[in-house]
């Protein structure tokens, strides 16, 4: 049976093992409300995106000020991790990769804030911007329909939603991330990475319809 404290403890397995590895600099707490598992905010007033567009510099710049996001990477990338809990299975998840908007040096990161260091790239070189998309994972069942499937991964665009085969366990989202986006360090982590992603995952939501247009499976 799946539970708020069970997804929890997944979670912060997972950060906890980023902060080990030195892939992580900083994480947050992570918490438990209602049904619902996520990271304690800074700002818990700040709205979490600056518009209803697809995020931008300033919601990157918002999300680390009020401290909208599970961890931060070694290269200034965030990890952004939420799970809701229901009668003893995930009912929703939010999981997002958002990189970091230009390319920072790492040793930088361990000695200023990270807005410092973005910001000093801003102010000397603004147009060295990275056009690199943000990857998000959601499961949203209650809003499922025709051309919005229950589970479905989000790249580019927030009106592209490639359908999954089912809702992401953690371990299998990180592996997913690190395996495509930061290979030598999945490399030098690949048992950790492994395990996480043969974790045992949640029922298939993917319906015929969505299984006939191009999707994301895994066994």
């Amino acid at each position: 049976m799946t539970t708020t404290r069970t997804i929890r403890d997944e979670v912060v397995n997972v950060l906890d093992y980023l902060i080990k590895a030195g892939i992580s600099p900083y994480r947050n707490q992570v918490s438990i409300s209602g049904n619902r598992i996520s990271w304690h905010s800074i700002h818990t007033d700040r709205p979490f995106l600056a518009s209803r567009r697809d995020p931008s510099l300033q919601d990157y710049r918002n999300w680390v000020e009020s401290g909208a996001y599970s961890a931060l990477l070694f290269d200034g990338s965030l990890l952004q991790i939420t799970y809701e809990v229901s009668d003893g299975r995930i009912s929703g998840h939010r999981l997002a990769y958002v990189p970091c908007p230009y390319r920072v040096d790492p040793e930088m990161l361990l000695r200023d804030a990270v807005l410092d260091v973005v910001d000093l790239h801003i102010e000397t070189d603004p147009t060295s911007m990275v056009l690199h998309s943000p990857v998000r994972f959601d499961f949203d069942p209650d809003s499922a329909a025709p051309g919005h499937p229950a589970a479905h991964l989000t790249i580019n665009s927030s009106n592209c939603r490639i359908a999954c085969a089912a809702p992401l366990r953690v371990g299998r989202f990180v592996d997913f991330i690190f395996r495509n986006f930061y290979a030598p360090h999945w490399r030098m982590h690949s048992e950790y990475f492994s395990r996480g992603a043969r974790q045992r995952g949640a029922d298939r939501t993917i319906t015929e319809e969505e299984r006939s247009d191009p999707h994301i499976w895994w066994n």
